[in-house]
């Protein structure tokens, strides 16, 4: 059953040099219970993609298309029907649990006031439920007390403190914005494994924004790329990872330091995708790759290419994708 559904989804925003655009025709569907990963460079729409589902997009911004979520198009409900999907049906880990938590109310306030907004429980309740809950995201009292303020937490912990939050209410949906930034590794593996599970375990559909395609493959069972508010290939993470059709995935994948060989000698340079993601405001009127693209040519430039199946459920927006080859 299809949960949350994207469609045509345009995003513009009013700057001092003029409108940029920031998302520019979003649209793919999210099952009930379903992992999707959202992968691309930083400024390639991640981001705001999941902005725009939340209803958080910045006050100069405007939305067009649709936002399907349990049947209801979010971009046209009131401040106050969002206030209730938000944190109720759908929830988001923000990449920097620092700017996402309060710093002057405790972490057990924190966890608890979603439950008591939402859910409607009494302070002694909802206090023992986020007791809970912190024991389940590896926070557990006497050594975690819910009295702690977020500056007495570590980044990771920090982070499953926000995870807490996220899951209070049980939503349908997760949305995770690069929720390992600025992590050790270690605590990074953690952190992902505790999504993982708990997703899982509550039969939520998640949606894992980031840049590191080892994130995807290792965590998601289909994955979107992303580039310069487009979206340029689609599919089951195992399909595309076994092509890598689009030109852009294979320079990521290249650019990786886990993407083509786990046994790189040490100061071996990894490969470079030559120029930068075009500006919002100046986006040229054909391929918006095609620039960067070494497969590029005269029919890349005229107008942007449509998606094209390469195998049932795989979709790629190039007219020369690699279509017949394996990554090397």
């Amino acid at each position: 059953m299809t949960l949350l559904s994207l469609q045509d989804l345009r995003v513009t925003i009013d700057t001092p040099d003029g409108p940029a655009t920031l998302l520019d025709g979003v649209s793919f569907e999210l099952a009930a219970g379903q992992s999707l990963g959202v992968v691309g460079e930083s400024g390639c729409g991640k981001s705001m993609t999941a902005l725009a589902v939340m209803g958080l997009l910045p006050a100069a911004a405007r939305a067009q298309g649709q936002i399907l979520f349990e049947g209801r198009d979010l971009l046209a409900l009131d401040e106050d029907a969002l206030c209730r999907v938000r944190g109720r049906r759908i929830a988001m880990v923000f990449q920097e649990p620092m700017t996402a938590l309060n710093p002057v109310k405790t972490i057990g306030d924190q966890v608890a006031e979603g439950l008591r907004w939402h859910l409607g429980l009494g302070r002694g309740a909802a206090e023992a439920r986020a007791l809970t809950l912190l024991q389940r995201v590896g926070l557990p009292a006497p050594r975690f007390s819910p009295q702690l303020y977020p500056h007495q937490l570590s980044g990771g912990q920090r982070q499953r403190v926000v995870i807490a939050m996220a899951l209070a209410c049980e939503p349908a949906l997760l949305i995770a914005d690069e929720p390992t930034t600025a992590l050790d590794v270690t605590s990074q593996a953690e952190i992902l494994d505790l999504i993982a599970e708990v997703t899982a375990e509550l039969g939520m559909a998640l949606m894992l924004i980031t840049h590191d395609l080892a994130v995807v493959w290792q965590n998601t069972a289909a994955m979107l790329v992303m580039y310069a508010g487009c979206v340029v290939e689609r599919g089951a993470t195992a399909e595309v990872f076994a092509r890598m059709a689009h030109p852009y995935t294979r320079g990521l994948l290249a650019a990786s330091p886990h993407g083509l060989d786990a046994d790189l000698p040490s100061g071996h340079r990894l490969a470079t995708i030559p120029g930068q993601v075009p500006d919002p405001h100046q986006r040229p009127p054909g391929c918006i790759f095609a620039g960067r693209c070494r497969r590029a040519a005269d029919a890349c430039l005229p107008r942007p290419p449509a998606e094209r199946t390469l195998v049932p459920g795989h979709g790629v927006a190039c007219l020369f994708p690699h279509d017949d080859e394996a990554p090397a």
